[in-house]
């Protein structure tokens, strides 16, 4: 293990390379601290959204473009980036230790927890079977495969809602199960969902099992209630050629926990209005908190905050 000596040591390590570790970075690096930022995906899960119109000072934009801007934009200011995976962070007397999956350890004063969330899996019988073979849960990565195809999407809430009309624009239909009474997206992606002629929305109904086909592929879905496939009969084992698993995102904070940091019951990393969690100079933003809303400018704003808290509270140490 190659570990950075005391003369390399950083003022803020920042945990993840998404939107809210880019707004961390860009702002401690303007308050002129030392900073590494260390992620596994460039731009984080934002750049698999295909269009983002709720992102102040742009109307429309890819995912992917806002995603790379932010991270462009932190290291305009020096950022130093690893592309790596982070498997441990301990604290070594006054200083945290953050090990990679390349055996390097980086030492820093600060961390900020910007890790973000994955992707839920649904827990049904088939779904592992079937993972990349019909199993997806990002339509802008996997949609493309199944041009003129039926695909399904499993989900309720705004995902599922802005989801399914990419898909649209690959698909001949798509099917959106949906487990409660009524989709749960944002009004205007519902009222686009509803006028769109190749989506059809199932409610108060659940997926149970994914079944294969003479292909070895996900083929059927088995249902709670029969389902109306367009011009065929209703069928409680349901014929798609993909179904696409869109329920929610699971926090990522299993490394976060042997250091004492609380967690909510849902894992999620439990923050102040500063950014600040309960172990001194560990500072967490974005997905991975237990903020109510998960949005992108959210995030950045926490980073950014996050940042400010690590900057005060280095300035106060050194009194």
């Amino acid at each position: 293990m190659t570990e950075k000596n005391s003369s390399n040591v950083y003022d803020v390590l920042i945990v993840g390379a998404g939107c809210a570790g880019s707004g961390a970075a860009m702002y401690a690096a303007r308050f002129g601290l030392k900073v590494l930022m260390i992620g596994e995906m460039p731009g984080g899960t934002i750049t698999t959204t295909h269009i983002v119109e709720n992102y102040p000072g742009f109307e429309s934009i890819t995912g992917m473009e806002l995603g790379e801007r932010l991270l462009h934009h932190a290291q305009s200011y020096g950022v130093e980036m690893k592309m790596e995976k982070v498997v441990k962070v301990e604290k070594k007397n006054e200083l945290f230790a953050t090990t990679t999956d390349s055996d390097a350890t980086y030492l820093s004063r600060t961390i900020i927890a910007a890790t973000g969330a994955e992707w839920k899996k649904l827990g049904a019988p088939g779904e592992r079977e079937f993972a990349n073979k019909g199993v997806h849960y990002c339509a802008l990565c996997d949609g493309g495969f199944y041009k003129n195809k039926v695909i399904a999407v499993i989900g309720s809430g705004d995902s599922a809602a802005k989801e399914s009309q990419l898909l649209a624009e690959y698909g001949s239909r798509v099917y959106v199960f949906v487990r409660g009474p009524a989709l749960h997206g944002e009004p205007i992606n519902n009222a686009r969902v509803a006028k769109n002629p190749k989506i059809t929305v199932f409610t108060d109904v659940q997926v149970t099992e994914i079944l294969g086909n003479e292909k070895k592929r996900a083929g059927f879905l088995k249902l709670t209630k029969p389902c109306a496939p367009v011009g065929a009969k209703p069928t409680d084992k349901f014929p798609i050629d993909a179904v696409f698993v869109l329920i929610g995102h699971a926090p990522i904070s299993q490394w976060a926990a042997p250091l004492g940091v609380a967690l909510n019951k849902k894992g999620e990393i439990v923050i102040d209005r500063e950014s600040r969690t309960n172990v001194p100079h560990l500072y967490a933003a974005g997905d991975v908190t237990n903020g109510i809303f998960k949005q992108a400018i959210v995030g950045v704003s926490e980073g950014v905050s996050a940042a400010y808290s690590a900057y005060t509270d280095l300035k106060k140490g050194e009194k």
